[in-house]
């Protein structure tokens, strides 16, 4: 068996979710863990110490509730360093055969990442969306098909180092080596769109604590990806800063007890009671009033997310419309608003699917659809077992085919 893991360093929560590879390519929970997160401000590392004792929390207690140990983890990134570029690239095959090898797709991803890069970015993923054999477009897998010119579209995502380092060490301090880090939108993206979707158009919209993740997928990959640096919390620092609550943390509870992102599906006449800062004076408002300070910031949110939309050029190819997750995206009527903001597109909200594994049922909420992603996309980069000894050959193809179909 093989085990899994997803480490997911949000801005109020650190989730590790571990699973086990079976044999027969299933995969099975092992165990999770979460734990509050003061130590990271959208999607920066600003108190390693607090943020290395939220990950040490999370591991140890999905290793206590699956019975298991382990030393490695796939990293979820985000924040607004991180950056999408459209790239395409060409090479032209000169053998007779002029059949499509190995050697052929990892000269052509060579060419992909000839990008020149200042010193203070990394490279973090060549996601390869087509092929194109001699014009002819939609290729998926072009591995013993017949060409002379064999094109490539792709996206590279790149991240800012400063802030990967930083990511890394922590994860480091706490015990774990980083196995691979990869785009959060992403991961999102494999827990909760369908294939369908992702080949027709869609875009993914994960409000987080600290910010809000945009990514669009079409022909079933993605083509943009960006971050805003607002979240859920700016909503709880609304409610607390303009109804002077006792603290942050009763802000939240009301926030999500008792708020709507559309304050006309509100009764007029119900009431809420809360505790005023610096007093034991009890005072009731209006819960429709409460609601409107909600939708005014979730209404902005959207609003600049369509604007991300609009300046990546894919606003009008979305079939699917969005998609809308994360723990953010969880209060009652959010859906609806966005249909608002987004005119006719159809709105969603996405919780992660259970693509072929047993969910547990506390992590089929939006807010775990990013680490649910994470392991998922660890499945895929990740060698599976072999059910019997394997030629040396066999083993030797199938490692080349994991390589090339594998998201990069």
């Amino acid at each position: 068996m093989t085990l899994i893991v997803g480490l997911d360093i949000g801005t109020t929560k650190v989730c590790c979710y571990a699973v086990q590879r079976q044999r027969d390519g299933t995969l099975q929970p092992a165990g999770y863990g979460v734990a509050p997160s003061r130590g990271m401000r959208q999607g920066q590392v600003v108190d390693m110490e607090q943020t290395v004792a939220a990950i040490r929390q999370a591991v140890q207690e999905a290793q206590a509730m699956g019975e298991v140990t382990f030393t490695e983890a796939i990293i979820g990134v985000t924040g607004e360093h991180i950056e999408s570029i459209p790239r395409r690239a060409e090479i032209t095959i000169t053998r007779p055969e002029r059949e499509v090898l190995p050697e052929d797709l990892e000269r052509l991803r060579y060419q992909l990442q000839q990008v020149p890069l200042p010193p203070d970015r990394e490279l973090l993923h060549t996601l390869i969306r087509q092929y194109i054999l001699d014009g002819q477009a939609g290729i998926i897998n072009p591995l013993g098909m017949s060409a002379s010119h064999v094109q490539a579209e792709a996206t590279l995502i790149t991240g800012g180092v400063t802030f990967l380092q930083n990511l890394r060490r922590c994860v480091e301090r706490a015990g774990l080596e980083v196995q691979a880090m990869v785009l959060e939108p992403y991961a999102s993206g494999l827990a909760v769109l369908s294939p369908e979707e992702q080949e027709v158009g869609v875009a993914l919209v994960d409000i987080g604590g600290g910010t809000t993740d945009v990514a669009v997928f079409k022909d079933g990959g993605l083509v943009f990806s960006s971050a805003l640096p607002v979240g859920g919390n700016q909503v709880t620092r609304d409610v607390y800063i303009l109804f002077r609550l006792a603290n942050p943390e009763e802000a939240e509870r009301l926030k999500r007890e008792f708020g709507s992102a559309l304050a006309a599906r509100v009764s007029e006449e119900e009431r809420i009671s809360y505790r005023e800062m610096g007093t034991q004076v009890e005072r009731r408002v209006p819960r429709r009033l409460f609601s409107e300070v909600i939708e005014e910031r979730m209404r902005e949110i959207l609003e600049l997310v369509q604007a991300e939309l609009a300046r990546s050029g894919y606003f009008d190819q979305l079939a699917a419309g969005v998609v809308l997750t994360g723990g953010g995206s969880c209060l009652p009527c959010t859906a609806e608003l966005g249909r608002q903001v987004f005119g006719a597109l159809p709105v969603r909200i996405g919780t992660p699917q259970p693509w072929g594994m047993a969910l547990p049922t506390a992590l089929q909420h939006p807010a775990y659809a990013t680490v649910v992603g994470l392991t998922l996309y660890g499945a895929q980069i990740l060698p599976e077992p072999s059910a019997a000894p394997a030629s040396l050959w066999r083993r030797i193809v199938q490692t080349l085919k994991r390589w090339f179909q594998r998201p990069q």
